[in-house]
């Protein structure tokens, strides 16, 4: 299925990434924002900056932002290692941008490609060098929940302005994505061994991203055969897009090893700090030379930068489009030791992959992009790039009773280290004897596995169920209702109808919520029922598929948080199966159900409930026709979060200034809509959680800053007229 079939084309390069940090609460003794509410955490600011009062309503636009750059000591022992910090984190005028690199020596290009088994595309094909970018008109991260290392998006649109593009306007393909990326299959272990360096936040964490272009929309450029623009990997793969049952073209990359303090050496930044204490320093000048007069010339991102490895293959029917399907095989255990182990080496943290078998071809192809780790240099948590050896990889069956029975020759370091990831995007394909007893086996229902040094790591789980879904980022409202779609697969392929899913809630530290605590959503479909669990009590529903091996979802917003909703496939006619307490564990967790990197779940934002604030509004202008009371009213409840959070708007316009703003109303009453807030990169705020109450207040702001305060009496009707 999908790139694990030919044509296939690989690039690698780097992919750099612009969150604005300031709302994370990465460190326990900085928990700055009150992400719930989306509102600063006001309960901790007073007890920062200068007492008594510390930093207040009354006080915060004075004394929030030169706290916030101040480096200060943190030796709480869940930040470890101890050390200096600043609340603001590492990138305070984050733009949320994301793209792939072509920066001098940085390049982000196509490196080769495949158009059929052991048939590698000529060495002269034009597509090879040329670069890769995923948008021309800007691409965006955003977290569901931005405490969290499960829910990254990446927003970059759906027109034409807003393209994937591949190669160039003389051999190459573009076309917008059909639904934003996601993280998938996290390893927050990518880096084998690796320290934790104060200036490495998050250097050993890797994610897979997918996405696609349905046929209609891409668009193939390519030269006649034989001139110097023709591009045979080009031509194939706009022949196998046009085959039965193609759907258009796949996009996936792999996400690690990443790198902080860069700029200098990815961009040309002017201010290049290399730690904390250099970037307090750099801050502090740029907010000397914009308290002086208003000067934003040194105001900088402070990106990270990733190591980027992808291909480009055929989206085919019946497949998502922005998760990996297949047959999913899960890390079982973490007792496999590098091959070579020293005195006290740790377990190798291995992430999971997706398999595809072609008895016709007798090919076995696994998609490795995430699954083996990349060694550290010593005394630091970087890495140079080269993968663990955990020796030979063999791919078999497993029989009910767990006997494994390779299926395939061994795999040994050769064919996954470092030239070998990057050659084919992590991708292995290994012939196999469709004949043998392990083949028949197969054939007849047995599960896959690897094996590595005897021990059995990665499997088919869930007896060979998975279940996914395109919508990974849920918003919802006060009084709403949301429905979404889940694929469920038996053993690679879509699952029989009346196939079960157990759908279960987690809180946003992912631990099962029970009946008698508040909750964040309720279920509205499917079979619903209380069921025990060794955490108590428990709601949940169960959805069944269609004969597409498709079922669907249905949630009432309870109270504002970050639900996660857990998916658990199992068989018509079994017992239903019993969630977890938790869905996080300790390393050594061997259950993939305890393991949120690897199980199947969809993240929910449940935004403030704020449907009050349109009215508050309507009758303070009512009964005031005060200009300066309503401004007053939507910077304290809408704007003054943005306006301190997101720094690097001061660039454009000032958030805290009033005539600033109107003059801007507008550019903002354009970027707030929903419908904005659905895909668009542009959306204002791009971490839309701002709840449709204040979004209906601030639109009436804008209604009647647009129409210089026209003294007349308003109500939500003014918005249909506008």
């Amino acid at each position: 299925m999908s790139i694990l079939s030919f044509p296939r084309i690989y690039f690698n390069g780097f992919m750099s990434w612009d969150p604005c940090t300031f709302n994370n609460n990465d460190w326990q003794n900085f928990q700055t924002f009150d992400a719930v509410n989306a509102a600063l955490n006001w309960d901790f600011l007073k007890t920062q900056g200068p007492q008594p009062g510390g930093i207040n309503r009354d006080n915060f636009t004075t004394r929030f932002r030169p706290w916030a750059i101040t480096l200060q000591e943190d030796n709480n022992p869940e930040d470890a290692p101890p050390g200096n910090r600043i609340p603001a984190e590492w990138n305070m005028f984050g733009s949320h941008n994301v793209a792939l690199v072509n920066y001098n020596d940085k390049k982000t290009a196509i490196s080769g490609g495949d158009l059929a088994y052991g048939k590698e595309t000529p060495g002269d094909d034009p597509l090879l060098g040329t670069p890769i970018s995923v948008s021309n008109n800007g691409a965006c991260l955003v977290d569901v929940n931005p405490a969290s290392f499960w829910s990254s998006q990446v927003f970059w649109g759906t027109s034409q302005n807003n393209d994937f593009t591949l190669g160039n306007t003389d051999c190459g393909l573009s076309g917008p994505r059909n639904f934003r990326m996601h993280s998938r299959w996290l390893n927050l272990k990518r880096i084998y061994s690796a320290t934790s360096e104060l200036i490495q936040p998050a250097a050993s964490v890797s994610a897979c991203f997918q996405t696609c272009i349905p046929t209609s929309q891409v668009k193939f450029m390519n030269g006649l055969p034989g001139s110097n623009t023709y591009s045979p990997l080009i031509e194939a793969l706009q022949n196998a897009s046009g085959q039965p049952g193609a759907i258009g073209v796949m996009i996936r990359f792999n996400a690690y090893v990443n790198l902080y303090f860069q700029n200098g050496i990815f961009n040309n930044t002017t201010q290049q700090p290399r730690n904390y204490e250099e970037l307090a320093a750099a801050l502090a000048d740029a907010w000397a030379a914009f308290n002086k007069n208003g000067d934003t010339s040194k105001f900088f991102s402070n990106q990270c930068y990733s190591h980027v490895i992808g291909a480009v293959g055929i989206w085919k029917s019946g497949e998502l489009a922005s998760v990996p399907v297949g047959h999913f095989l899960a890390p079982t255990q973490n007792s496999v030791l590098p091959a070579n182990p020293q005195k006290n080496s740790l377990p190798v943290s291995l992430g999971p992959l997706v398999a595809e078998v072609d008895f016709n071809d007798q090919l076995i192809s696994l998609d490795l992009n995430s699954t083996i780790p990349e060694l550290a240099v010593p005394g630091t948590n970087n890495s140079d790039l080269a993968k663990v050896d955990i020796g030979d990889i063999m791919v078999g069956i497993l029989d009910p009773a767990g006997i494994f029975t390779p299926l395939t020759p061994a795999i040994n370091y050769t064919g996954y280290q470092r030239s070998a990831y990057e050659a084919k995007a992590g991708i292995l394909d290994i012939p196999f004897d469709n004949s043998s007893a392990a083949a028949k086996s197969f054939s007849l229902g047995a599960s896959l596995a690897i094996q590595m040094q005897g021990i059995t790591t990665l499997a088919e789980q869930n007896a060979g169920y998975s279940v996914q879904t395109d919508q990974r980022g849920i918003y919802i409202d006060e009084s709403e209702t949301k429905t979404f779609q889940l694929a469920v697969y038996y053993k690679g392929s879509k699952a029989p109808e009346g196939t079960c899913v157990l759908v279960a809630k987690y809180d946003a530290v992912l631990n099962l919520i029970i009946t008698s605590q508040p909750q964040l959503v309720t279920f509205i479909s499917g079979e619903i029922q209380d069921i025990s669990t060794p955490a108590g009590t428990t709601s949940v529903t169960v959805t069944r598929t269609d004969e597409n091996g498709k079922a669907s979802v249905a949630i009432l917003s309870q109270s504002p948080g970050f639900p996660v909703l857990a998916f658990y496939p199992f068989a018509q006619g079994q017992p239903i199966p019993v969630p977890p307490p938790v869905l996080i564990g300790p390393p050594t967790a061997v259950s993939n159900n305890q393991k949120i990197t690897n199980a199947f779940y969809t993240t929910v934002r449940v935004l403030p409930f704020d449907n009050n604030v349109p009215q508050d509004f309507i009758d303070l202008w009512n009964s005031t026709l005060d200009p300066e009371k309503v401004w007053r009213f939507i910077y304290d409840e809408v704007l003054y979060v943005y306006d301190m959070i997101f720094n690097v708007m001061l660039k454009y316009f000032n958030m805290g200034n009033r005539t600033d703003v109107e003059k801007n109303a507008p550019y903002i009453k354009k970027r707030i809509t929903a419908d904005m807030a659905l895909e668009n990169p542009g959306a204002m705020p791009v971490t839309r959680d701002m709840s449709n109450g204040k979004r209906i207040a601030l639109l009436l702001w804008c209604y009647l800053a647009i129409n210089n305060y026209s003294p007349k009496v308003i109500d939500r009707q003014v918005l249909q007229e506008s």
